[in-house]
């Protein structure tokens, strides 16, 4: 068993909402749009309350003294969160029943980042693993056979021996190279960056993808095929560049980089899109999509956000 450090996206976001309850000015819109964050899973509602229900009790942690509102601020920059989490958390028992602090895998190790993080690691095989935002992944070893399993978000590995990267479509093998994966619309996006791989479908099935091709699969079938575009890794600069994409997939790659509620009207979402966009300054995209489309954007300090037609 491995054990690693806390790195949950949602007790982030979690910690957030309660940040922005405590300032005292939280508006009915946004009220409603922490109730729609709740009601995405049951995690995220367990983690709510988790964090609610300790607050009282972190005033007998390291945070003795404090109130609940200078506990709140204290946690407003992202390393307070995380040390806040790691040492308080689980020192009082709350994060076993969240399923946060130290996680332990059976399996493997887990790599994850929260919102707005990229990071970088070397495997213990040498190759080399990026995540973009709001991603997870675990490592395996069975005996010489290493694995991969991307549970959320996107990543690129640099493999340097025999790799399959498990998918919640299919499967994926390949032996050296750069791989790109991603979750895209219900189903998983390929991105043979300078690796051949193979496809493995439920059935059996099997499907040899070229190097340079960006590649749409599901369980069963490659959906699209299309050759990969030259700025396919520019996310690991921190760029987001689109060439005529909806607005909608572009909406979909701030959302990792901003927390809260991203709303997109369905009016909108099919408007065209093309540019060059800092994934790590979410407000200033939004405001130059405000500005080169007919849309408006209202953002509701850093919890809610509405994307719409222009009146």
């Amino acid at each position: 068993m491995s054990k690693q450090p806390l790195n949950d996206p949602v007790a982030e976001e979690a910690i957030g909402w309660l940040v922005q309850i405590q300032s005292g000015d939280f508006s009915p819109a946004q009220q409603q749009a922490l109730d729609e964050w709740r009601g995405t899973s049951a995690h995220h509602r367990q983690v709510y309350a988790q964090l609610l229900a300790g607050l009282d009790q972190l005033k007998a942690s390291p945070w003795r003294g404090r109130s609940s509102a200078q506990l709140l601020r204290s946690l407003e920059q992202p390393n307070s969160r995380r040390a806040f989490l790691r040492t308080s958390l689980c020192a009082l028992g709350l994060a076993a029943g969240a399923g946060w602090g130290w996680r332990f895998e059976d399996a493997g190790q887990t790599y994850a980042t929260g919102t707005a993080e990229r990071r970088s690691w070397q495997l213990a095989d040498g190759s080399t693993l990026k995540l973009n935002a709001r991603s997870e992944v675990v490592s395996t070893q069975a005996g010489d056979a290493h694995s991969l399993e991307l549970r959320t978000g996107e990543m690129l590995v640099n493999l340097l021996r025999p790799l399959q990267v498990k998918t919640r479509a299919a499967h994926i093998s390949a032996t050296t190279g750069r791989l790109m994966l991603s979750e895209q619309d219900g189903a998983m996006r390929l991105v043979t960056l300078d690796a051949d791989a193979v496809l493995h479908f439920d059935g059996g099935a099997q499907q040899r993808v070229a190097m340079h091709q960006s590649t749409l699969f599901d369980h069963q079938r490659i959906l699209t095929q299309v050759p990969m575009a030259a700025t396919e890794t520019a996310w690991l600069d921190g760029w987001l560049v689109v060439r005529n994409q909806t607005l909608a997939s572009v909406v979909e790659a701030i959302r990792p980089y901003r927390k809260g509620i991203v709303r997109l009207d369905a009016a909108v979402a099919q408007l065209r899109v093309s540019g060059r966009f800092p994934l790590d300054d979410a407000r200033q995209t939004l405001e130059a999509l405000e500005q080169s489309l007919p849309i408006r954007v209202t953002q509701w300090g850093g919890v809610l956000v509405l994307i719409g037609a222009r009146a």
